[in-house]
Formats: structure tokens, sequence, C-alpha cells
């Protein structure tokens, strides 16, 4: 898609946007389970961008944050006017989904389930197999590297300035979802530039950013590492499967430090039978070959009952599975039959 038509596309849907949220009386804003830094700033954002528009409109915000999101929010959105509840109110008008297009992954499976009349979302993951039947309106804009990108988009266009807090957050997320600007664009690069007009320093952010590691956390890497029982090869690159109860992204990424080329680190819960798997590729081989973990996850939770996504390099899934001893078992070899089909030379 062209600029022109690009921008064509966003300013239409931002038109639906409004005009759903001006006729709706109970309105929900939400983005996916353990919602990281972006997800969390495009929330709060679309709060801010709905103020900045109906300053009278009672919006609710609904989050589940990471370790992460949860640090970035204590930081950087310390206002008491963005609180947000971890519950849903059983009614729903207008549920807004950020940052997934997968309502499984926005509503916890533990808790009521609210009864929705409309759902609009804003993502930047790939598009779709299956939209639900009360999606009213769909902006996936796949070509940029985060949502909260497309949400600083939404102010330019409105000609609209964000709260320091919320620019401070937009930032973060943007930080976050590019690996530190390693997988920037060239729209991330202007939308960088609009938010950072506003007098904020990208200093700012990333000193808050930088945490020191939990000893929780470093137990978690260790054992990562330790767990790992089999080395696969896959063309030349190296696939490494572990298992830890927490920390699941954290570990992912120390087994890339290792030495890894794609990691998967698989957790279950006993208690429901479900499992969450977390995984991380090198950017070497998403530029090599056709990978896109996003794709592949989604298969595997939606074979379990459950549900997956995210980007090339970078994705997690859920699902049900009955036998606790087997499930690694179970699932290594799912996965790498589904990363064989998709390691292709480019």
């Amino acid at each position: 898609m062209n600029e022109i038509n690009l921008n064509l596309t966003i300013r239409n849907f931002i038109t639906d946007l409004i005009c759903s949220v001006k006729d709706s009386s109970s309105i929900v804003i939400t983005g996916h389970n353990n919602a990281d830094p972006d997800a969390l700033a495009s929330v709060m954002g679309l709060k801010e961008f709905f103020n900045q528009i109906f300053p009278n409109k009672k919006i609710d915000l609904v989050l589940n944050l990471n370790k992460l999101a949860e640090k970035v929010y204590k930081e950087m959105l310390s206002d008491p006017k963005w609180n947000f509840s971890k519950t849903y109110p059983e009614n729903i008008d207008l549920l807004i989904i950020t940052d997934t297009s997968d309502l499984g992954m926005a509503l916890q499976k533990d808790r009521i389930t609210p009864t929705i009349q409309n759902i609009i979302i804003i993502d930047h993951h790939g598009n779709p197999t299956k939209l639900d039947n009360r999606v009213k309106h769909f902006l996936i804009l796949s070509d940029y590297s985060s949502t909260a990108e497309i949400i600083t988009k939404f102010f330019q266009m409105q000609d609209l300035i964000p709260n320091r807090d919320i620019v401070l957050a937009l930032l973060a997320g943007i930080i976050t979802d590019t690996g530190h600007f390693r997988y920037a664009t060239k729209d991330t690069l202007e939308n960088t530039t609009f938010l950072l007009e506003t007098g904020v320093s990208i200093s700012e952010v990333t000193e808050k950013l930088n945490k020191k590691m939990a000893r929780s956390e470093k137990i978690a890497r260790i054992r990562s590492a330790n767990r790992i029982k089999k080395i696969y090869y896959v063309h030349d690159y190296i696939v490494l499967f572990s298992h830890v109860s927490s920390y699941e992204a954290s570990a992912c990424k120390a087994l890339i430090d290792l030495g890894a080329d794609v990691s998967f680190i698989i957790s279950f819960v006993p208690k429901t039978n479900e499992f969450r798997i977390s995984s991380r590729a090198r950017g070497k081989l998403i530029r090599e070959t056709s990978l896109h973990l996003g794709e592949i996850m989604k298969i595997i939770g939606e074979k379990y009952n459950g549900s997956g996504g995210g980007h090339n390099g970078a994705a997690g899934s859920y699902g049900l599975i009955n036998n606790e001893k087997d499930y690694m078992k179970e699932l290594v070899p799912e996965i790498l039959k589904l990363i064989k089909k998709e390691i292709v030379k480019k």
C-alpha cells in the first residue's frame, strides 16, 4: 500500500473510530494478556486521544501487565487518571482491543466473560485468519513495528499533542517493540521524531527501561539453560527448547544470547492444564529466511484450543494439554515440524 492510500485508510478508520466512541455508552480499551510496554502504551495513548476529543466521556481500561510494562506504568504513568482495572465490567457496548486481533488473548479465561456488543481492533501484527463477528472496524498495519506507532499517527493526523506521560509511554512501546530501534523503519523514525518534538528525550525512557535483574529472573534464565535436553539443527541453524515457570521471555532471550538461533520456552500450569510458550529468533535468521514465529505460534495455539501470535522474531501462544508429564514431548515435535517448513532461504 502506497503512502497516500495508507494515510487515507488511517484517516477513514479514525473517523469510524471517533463515531463509534461518540455513539457508545459503556466503553473499554484493553490489550492482550500479560501486556508488554507496547500494549500498555497503546491502551493509555488511545485513552488520552479520546480524552482530548471527548473530555467528559467515561472510558474504562482493563489490563494485565508483564513485569517490564509494570515498571513503565509505575515510572511513567504516575497520574491517578491512568488507573486501570484487571477485570471487565459485565456489559460492554464497545470493546477496543489494541496490539492483538485475537479476542481470546484479551480475555482472561478464569474470569467471567463479559457481554460485548461491538469490537474494534488496532494492531500491527499479521492479518488474522478469522475475526470475531462482533468486530465493527479494524486497522491492522503489519508494516508498522509497534501499535504505539499507530496511536502516535492518530495524534498527528488529528493535530493533537499527547500528554507528557503518554509521550514517554509511547516511546517506551516503540523502543521495546523495535529492539531499541534495531527493527525500526522510516515510519518508526518519523513517529519517534514527532514524539521527541514535544520536548522529551530518548534517554529519559531508556534510563527507566534499564532495570536491575531480580534474583528470581536470574535463576529462571540459568534454569532454562540447565534444562536443555537436546540441541536441534535445522539446516545451519540451532534451535533450543527449555522450560521454566516464570520469566519465560527473559529466559528465551538468554538462550539466544547463549548462541541459539531460535529459542522456545514452554511452561505448564497444572491447575488449569494450560501451557504457555514464548519464542525468539535471531535477527540474522529472520533476514535470511521466511521464518515467522507469530504464524507458528498462531497455529500451535489454535490446534490446542488456545491462541497465539506475534512478530516474526518474537511471539507467544497458549493452549490446553492433558498430559503434564509429556507436554514438552508433544509440543516440541509439533513446533519443529513447522519450523522446518518455515526456515527456507529467501
